[in-house]
């Protein structure tokens, strides 16, 4: 059984989506942090606070049967970190508590980038806004990638500013519908940008787990004619290895991407 640690007032659908992405026949539970009214801040991502409610989540999903936990959510591990090791110690807090295999979100994508031998990195921050954009750009390469190329929508020109007065943080949504073919649209118009912008990438990195791409995958991998290591599936994929699961052609080239610890 694996256990998701959800972001605080979230819908967060991973639970539901790792149960489509196996063959075996698979139980997951969701833990969320009882902070309901959550500032997602830098501060607040690398609180004691939200740690010791993300350990107490693990523990809940330990006494409910999990054999395996997952932290959804990217900024959790690599919000003010000074280097990839503190990110580390940030999951092996939350792993501690349990003695179960964890993994934080982001760190599923650093073990996947890795597993596929990629050292230069191209990536789509998505919705991220231009100070989460660089915080993250400079965490990746603080884990040794060359980041050859990183953008987000509005640096790419997907999306725009809500009135030319804002600086570039407030993107204008309103434009797009929300639906799920909308958003996958955008996603896909955005790993071409990159592509186009890095040719000789050794794979494309998406973040912001609200940027769903499972039902894309292998047409996101068919634009970039390279792996493409989204944060939302990378869990997937590292859960499954944990259980020794056989993932689903839904699951892109992970399906075939053996497991290469990263330390």
């Amino acid at each position: 059984m694996v256990g998701f640690i959800s972001p605080p007032a979230w819908l967060d659908p991973a639970p539901y989506e790792f149960t489509t992405v196996v063959q075996e026949p698979v139980l997951t539970q969701q833990a969320i942090p009882l902070l309901p009214d959550f500032d997602f801040s830098f501060e607040n991502l690398a609180s004691d606070i939200l740690a010791e409610q993300l350990c107490l989540c693990a523990r809940s999903l330990q006494a409910a049967g999990c054999s395996v936990v997952v932290q959804v959510g990217n900024p959790f591990a690599w919000a003010h970190v000074k280097s990839e090791a503190e990110a580390w110690h940030r999951n092996d807090r939350i792993a501690a508590a349990t003695n179960l295999p964890t993994i934080m979100t982001t760190l599923a994508v650093v073990d996947a980038l890795r597993s596929h031998q990629a050292k230069k990195i191209a990536m789509t921050t998505t919705f991220y806004s231009s100070v989460w954009h660089r915080q993250f750009t400079a965490f990746m390469e603080q884990c040794g990638f060359n980041i050859v190329h990183a953008a987000n929508f509005f640096q790419q020109g997907l999306v725009q500013r809500i009135n030319a007065d804002d600086d570039e943080e407030h993107f204008r949504y309103a434009d797009l519908d929300n639906s799920v073919d909308e958003l996958s649209n955008l996603i896909k118009a955005s790993v071409q940008k990159v592509k186009e912008e890095a040719p000789d990438c050794d794979a494309i990195a998406i973040v912001g787990t609200g940027a769903r791409t499972l039902a894309i995958l292998r047409e996101l991998e068919a634009i970039a004619q390279c792996p493409v290591v989204p944060a939302d599936t990378a869990v997937y994929w590292w859960a499954a290895q944990q259980l020794n699961s056989t993932l689903l052609p839904n699951m892109g080239s992970f399906q075939h991407l053996s497991y290469q610890p990263s330390r």
